[in-house]
């Protein structure tokens, strides 16, 4: 249905890898689509501290019949190069946290080398991985100006923009704007991770002064970060299916929830304009 590219600058922490992870979590669990996390990051664990327990001798939500994960997108890249892949196959590749729901598709360990060659077959992979998940949520770091950067989001369906909660991390989006061009039109939404409802900088600021609307906000939770830090984040959603306004784990799910469906909105938005256009 569509690729959804998360990005920041990687100038200061953000929360964006963490943050996709609940994301793709309350897609798959509580909006019944296919989706598959793909992280483009070198080297990045986030993604299996998140889901996997990382004590040897516990197994949690972990599909043993399939590779290790290092074989990931290193495996993956190795299968376009060989012309041996289909879309139908990426799932060979992927760890799974849900079955036919929620997959992750990393890798950790890659030389220098191996990730060079990665990086320019990521954008193939997501294009691929299109065509048989509902939803395909890329996690992306650097410069925009690099070209594997600017390539990765120009090739996203929907583009959510992580950015810092300060004065100075919104002026500088404003001014990538300016500079590129993508950046400026209707396929990308906000995304503030970390976010304080208490800052000078809550979503109304912000909304006015950037000119922009449709802004969410992702507040720090500590049960859920320690989820993160457990391999429990699959778990946390779970348990909390049922959750009461009266929990103070609420405005952090509804925080996930609104993001969530956010981004299913304007897809389905995006795709009608198209057709109908």
């Amino acid at each position: 249905m569509a690729i959804v590219a998360f990005w920041n600058d990687g100038a200061k922490e953000t929360g964006q890898t963490v943050a996709i992870s609940a994301i793709g979590t309350y897609l798959s669990f509580f909006c019944n689509y296919k989706v598959l996390i793909l992280n483009t990051k070198h080297n990045s664990t986030t993604f299996n501290e998140c889901f996997w327990s990382q004590v040897a001798d516990k197994v949690n939500f972990k599909d043993t019949s399939k590779t290790d994960i290092a074989s990931g997108t290193s495996g993956l890249a190795q299968a376009i190069l060989s012309n041996k892949t289909s879309p139908e196959i990426i799932t060979n590749y992927t760890k799974v946290i849900f079955k036919d729901k929620l997959e992750v598709l990393t890798d950790k360990e890659s030389s220098d080398e191996e990730y060079n060659k990665q990086k320019n077959l990521f954008k193939e992979m997501a294009k691929m991985a299109n065509k048989a998940y509902d939803i395909v949520l890329v996690d992306i770091t650097g410069d925009i100006k690099e070209s594997f950067v600017s390539g990765m989001l120009e090739t996203a369906n929907l583009i959510v923009l992580t950015l810092p909660q300060s004065l100075r991390g919104l002026n500088k989006y404003i001014e990538l704007r300016k500079e590129n061009e993508f950046l400026s039109k209707d396929k990308k939404t906000i995304m503030i991770g970390r976010y304080d409802k208490y800052s000078k900088y809550n979503i109304k600021n912000i909304e006015r002064h950037i000119g922009e609307r449709e802004i969410y906000g992702i507040p720090y939770n500590t049960l859920f970060f320690e989820s993160c830090n457990e391999g429990q984040v699959a778990d946390y959603f779970i348990k909390l299916r049922k959750i009461k306004e009266t929990d103070p784990n609420s405005p952090f799910v509804e925080s996930v929830k609104a993001i969530s469906e956010g981004i299913v909105e304007r897809i389905k938005r995006m795709q009608e304009q198209l057709y109908s256009g």
